[in-house]
């Protein structure tokens, strides 16, 4: 009987950590989504610095004007917050959606810190129910953006792909599976 060969696995399982890296972001922006009755629906927002990017100074959540009732977009944010963010509601512009733009009057999140307590009211103008929105983390001395997301729903925790729990699945079992004796 032969012993596996285990060289073509060893590889497999160095490479597919490298497969697996996607770009990080300066930020993650997690939402609660709570119904007011009607089209009438409230955002709550959790924002978490990435440990070791840049400090988030300001970040811009996009409301698209053919989704969310740009009239309607009201601040209600934890009052707390008020005396550390600025936060204001930047109307649309042709070809751009309307933002709720925080900015940090102090020091900036950083350091792998959480801040809750942001949320917006708004009157939902699309089908189903509100969902993810894209976000901006931006440089507050040049204008540049920094980073790019979209929210994610709090219930959502990352997993690893099911692809690559697939294929570590298929290598171990490719390594470990009986030959038959020649």
């Amino acid at each position: 009987m032969t012993r596996p060969c285990l060289f073509p696995v060893f590889r497999l399982c160095l490479l597919l950590p490298l497969l697996a890296v996607t770009h990080v972001h300066a930020a993650l922006i997690s939402y609660t989504t709570q119904s007011l009755g009607g089209a009438l629906y409230r955002y709550d927002y959790t924002i978490t610095h990435q440990a070791g990017e840049d400090p988030l100074h300001l970040v811009d959540i996009e409301f698209d004007p053919a989704l969310y009732l740009e009239s309607s977009l009201n601040i209600v944010s934890d009052p707390a917050l008020a005396a550390d963010w600025d936060q204001i509601i930047i109307g649309s512009q042709p070809g751009l959606p309307a933002l709720f733009d925080l900015l940090a009057l102090g020091s900036p999140l950083d350091g792998g810190a959480s801040l809750s307590g942001f949320a917006i009211e708004f009157e939902w103008l699309g089908a189903g129910v509100p969902g993810s929105q894209a976000f901006l983390v931006v440089n507050p001395d040049t204008f540049d953006t920094v980073s790019t997301g979209r929210t994610n729903a709090a219930a959502t925790v990352p997993e690893p792909a099911s692809w690559m729990l697939a294929l570590t699945a298929l290598a171990l079992a490719l390594a470990f599976r009986p030959r038959s004796g020649r």
